[in-house]
C-alpha cells in the first residue's frame, strides 16, 4: 500500500466514526478538490505549489500538512467563493488567439498593445499580435446578483413530492440547498437577452430541471402538463443522472418534444460541482449552455422561442439528490457568443460592431477616452465607444513569439481561462509566465480549476 492510500484509510477511518453532518449542503460543498491523474479524489485546501517539487495540501481530519509530487495531480478544483462587487464589474471580455479569455475594464489601446485593468492581476498590456475579440458587456445594471435569503422566492413541490417525500429549499450564507424533491421559483424579470450564472454542487446523483422564461412559480407535472393550471410556454432545461442534459420547449397543448438530441456528458461523473452559464435570446431563438466556461450547446428552437414568462424555476427532483446553488447572477446579455470570436469575418482588418448591428472595417489606431479612432478606406473616422459592442481584431501576420514552457490551464470564476507556465502558488499571489503578457501575479481568488497540462512526449 502507497502513501496516499494510507492517507486516504486514515482519513475514511477518520469519517466512519464522525456524527453525520445536519447541514442538508452536498459533502464537501466548500472544500478544494484535488484530482490525481490515477482517479483517485482528496478533498481539503490548497495551502502551497512549488512546481517540480511538491503540492502543499490540507486536510480537516489530518493535523499535519500533506506533501504532494505535482506530475502525480491531474486537476485542482476550487471551492466556490461568494464573489464580491468588484470582481462582478467587469465591463469587457478579450479574447486572446491561443483561446484565452480575460474579464476587466479597457484602459486603452495603441498601435502596439492593448491595456486592460483587471481586479485579480492590475493592470495588464497585451501586446495586438496577440488580441482576437473584445467584447463589451451591456450597458446596464446588474439584473440580480447573488441570494439573500428566500424573500421573494416561491417555493413548491415536484412531482415526486406528492408521494410523500416532500422538501423544501433552504438558505445559507449566499446559497440554496435542496435534498429532496423540492421547487423554489422567482420571477427575475428577465429581459429579452440575458445571461444567468451559478455554482452548482451536488451529491448523488444530479436530477435537476431549471424552468427558463417561465410565468408559473409552482412546477409543472410535464408527464400531465395538459390537466395542470393554465400556464404559458417555458423551456425544461434537465440535468438526469448527472450526465444526461436536455432542452424541452413546453407547451401546454403541445406534444412534448427536444431540442436535438439528448446530450451525455461524461465528465460530469468525475465532478460534484460546476459553474453554469445560460445565454437566452428571444430574438434569436437562442439557448446557449456554457459549463465551466466551456461551450456545450447552442440550442436554436426553428419553432420560434417558446418561453412566454420571464421568471426561473429549479426543481430538484430527486430521490435522494442534495443540490448546492449559489454565486446566482442574472444580467442583461449582448448577444455575442464565444465561439463567435474564432469566426471573424475580415482577418485582414480591425472591425468594429455598433449595438445596432453595423460594422466598419478599417484599422484601430487609438482607443482613448471613451473613443476608438479607426482608419478607414474613406479616410480616419471617431467611433464612441459606448455605441461599440465588440471589436475583433486583424489576424496577426508576422513571426509568432517562441513557444514557453506551458505547463497549467487555468479557468476563472466568472469565465473564461488562462494558460501559462506556473512559476510558484501561494495564498499571496499566483506567479505565472504567459506567453504575450509576460510574468504576471495573479489573485489566488481569480481561479475555480486547475488543470496541470501533462508533458508532450519527447
Amino acid at each position: 500500500m502507497n502513501r496516499l492510500s494510507y492517507i486516504l484509510l486514515a482519513i475514511w477511518l477518520l469519517l466512519a466514526v464522525a456524527p453525520a453532518p445536519a447541514e442538508p449542503a452536498p459533502t464537501n460543498a466548500d472544500a478544494d478538490c484535488l484530482s490525481f491523474r490515477d482517479g483517485d479524489v482528496l478533498y481539503g485546501k490548497l495551502l502551497e505549489i512549488q512546481p517540480g517539487s511538491v503540492i502543499r495540501w490540507q486536510h480537516p481530519d489530518v493535523s499535519e500538512a500533506i506533501d504532494f509530487k505535482p506530475e502525480k495531480v491531474g486537476q485542482i478544483d476550487f471551492a466556490p467563493r461568494t464573489s464580491t462587487a468588484g470582481q462582478t464589474d467587469s465591463s469587457c471580455k478579450l479574447w486572446l488567439a491561443n483561446g484565452d479569455m480575460l474579464e476587466g475594464n479597457l484602459a486603452g489601446c495603441g498601435s502596439n498593445a492593448l491595456s486592460m485593468d483587471t481586479w485579480y492581476a492590475g493592470r495588464l498590456k497585451i501586446p495586438r499580435r496577440a488580441l482576437q475579440t473584445l467584447t463589451f458587456n451591456p450597458r446596464t445594471p446588474i439584473l440580480f446578483d447573488g441570494l439573500s435569503g428566500l424573500d421573494g422566492w416561491t417555493q413548491g413541490k415536484s412531482g415526486k413530492a406528492f408521494a410523500g417525500d416532500a422538501g423544501r429549499w433552504l438558505y445559507r450564507n449566499g446559497a440554496f440547498y435542496s435534498d429532496k424533491s423540492s421547487s423554489i421559483a422567482r420571477d427575475l424579470k428577465l429581459p429579452d437577452r440575458s445571461q444567468m450564472q451559478f455554482d452548482l454542487t451536488w451529491k448523488g446523483a444530479l436530477n435537476l430541471a431549471i424552468a427558463l422564461y417561465t410565468d408559473s412559480l409552482q412546477p409543472i407535472n410535464l408527464t400531465d402538463k395538459e390537466n395542470e393550471p393554465d400556464f404559458g410556454g417555458f423551456y425544461s432545461l434537465r440535468f438526469l443522472q448527472t450526465v444526461f442534459v436536455s432542452l424541452n420547449p413546453i407547451k401546454k397543448k403541445d406534444p412534448p418534444r427536444m431540442l436535438g438530441d439528448q446530450l451525455i456528458i461524461q465528465s460530469l461523473q468525475q465532478k460534484d460541482r460546476v459553474h453554469v452559464d445560460l445565454r437566452m435570446s428571444k430574438p434569436d431563438r437562442r439557448v446557449a449552455l456554457f459549463l465551466d466556461g466551456t461551450l456545450i450547446k447552442d440550442w436554436i428552437d426553428p419553432d420560434g422561442f417558446v418561453g412566454e414568462g420571464a421568471g426561473v424555476r429549479f426543481v430538484n427532483n430527486g430521490p435522494g439528490g442534495a443540490v448546492k446553488i449559489s454565486n446566482f447572477r442574472v444580467s442583461k446579455w449582448n448577444g455575442v457568443l464565444e465561439q463567435a470570436a474564432a469566426d471573424a469575418p475580415d482577418t485582414l482588418h480591425d472591425v468594429v460592431t455598433l449595438e445596432s448591428g453595423a460594422k466598419i472595417s478599417g484599422a484601430v489606431a487609438l482607443v482613448t477616452n471613451g473613443v476608438i479612432s479607426l482608419l478607414t478606406t474613406g479616410g480616419a473616422t471617431n467611433v464612441p465607444l459606448a455605441s461599440v459592442s465588440a471589436l475583433e481584431f486583424a489576424r496577426f501576420q508576422g513571426q509568432a513569439p517562441p513557444p514557453s514552457q506551458i505547463n497549467a490551464h487555468a479557468t476563472f470564476v466568472h469565465g473564461g481561462s488562462v494558460t501559462f507556465e506556473l512559476l510558484a502558488w501561494r495564498p499571496a499571489g499566483v506567479e505565472v509566465l504567459t506567453p504575450d503578457i509576460g510574468k504576471v501575479t495573479f489573485d489566488p481568488a481569480a481561479f475555480r480549476h486547475l488543470q496541470f497540462l501533462a508533458p508532450e512526449p519527447k
